[in-house]
């Protein structure tokens, strides 16, 4: 986690995803970055589309990196390729991101500001 600067690992909260929660918590309880269960909602189809809008307002960066180019093709393919677990991983960690606030659109964060 150290290398690529996260803070908050993203583990689905479904079968064996429970044990290697515990274990990454057991092995790695002092790291600075945390191991958190979520529970995506719908399946795997529900979930890219509702990530779609957030890659049409341009709220999602691709560095240039071999791994990026990797993930775009196989969500340029997704549902009919023949893999779907980067795509998945993806709008798991958008739908992270638009739900704690932290991938706002501009008006998102404009409204919040307004808030008093």
């Amino acid at each position: 986690m150290r290398k690529w600067g996260a803070s908050i690992l993203l583990i689905e909260g479904k079968a064996s995803g429970l044990t290697v929660h515990q274990e990454l918590r057991r092995l790695h309880f002092d790291e600075n970055w945390s191991v958190q269960l979520v529970n995506p909602k719908g399946d795997k189809v529900v979930r890219a589309l509702a990530a779609q809008p957030t890659f049409a307002q341009g709220l999602v960066h691709a560095p240039v990196k071999d791994w990026s180019q990797m993930v775009i093709d196989e969500m340029e393919l997704f549902p009919k390729g023949r893999y779907d677990d980067l795509t998945d991983s993806t709008t798991m960690a958008v739908s992270f991101l638009r739900s704690s606030g932290i991938l706002q659109t501009d008006a998102e964060a404009m409204a919040a500001e307004e808030i008093p």
